[in-house]
């Protein structure tokens, strides 16, 4: 009796090494990797949004947004089109100003003492204006508006 459940026991560990094995050959042939180690399909780049109106009006066509000095400060990157137009977004009451999905207005330049005054670039330039990102409230990922004067740039994505 003791030998016929020895056997048994013998039998049932080897049925079970078996089955191990055979997972183990089928995910070697696979080529199993952990979920960290998994191909990963890229997220399709957000596309930037243009407005003839801002453009037309004040001769800029804004290129990008993002967070930057470690997620205190927005940047609104853009590219001069018509450098006698540009100068009105240097405009206090004019001046660029990010507005997030909740409503919140960012329009605080910061502590970086970033002027708006005598800005003006030759067509075909890029510059970029700095402002505080109060609280970390603009995020990578994000969609915002660019609010210039009374014209709104919507749907644009944060870096």
């Amino acid at each position: 009796m003791i030998g016929s459940v020895t056997s048994r026991v013998i039998r049932t560990c080897l049925a079970a090494l078996l089955v191990v094995g055979v997972g183990v050959a089928v995910l070697a042939v696979r080529g199993w990797r952990p979920a960290a180690d998994a191909p990963r399909v890229a997220a399709a780049p957000a596309t930037m949004p243009a407005s003839a109106a801002i453009e037309e009006t004040y001769g800029v066509r804004f290129t990008g947004v993002d967070v930057t000095a470690g997620g205190g400060m927005i940047q609104i990157h853009y590219q001069v089109l018509d450098s006698d137009k540009t100068q009105a977004i240097h405009a206090v009451d004019v001046a660029p100003i990010v507005i997030d999905g909740r409503g919140v207005k960012y329009a605080d330049p910061g502590m970086v003492g970033h002027s708006h005054v005598a800005k003006a670039q030759a067509s075909g330039t890029t510059d970029y204006i700095l402002l505080a990102n109060a609280k970390g409230g603009v995020t990578p990922g994000s969609m915002v508006t660019i609010k210039v004067g009374s014209l709104e740039l919507q749907n644009v994505p944060v870096l």
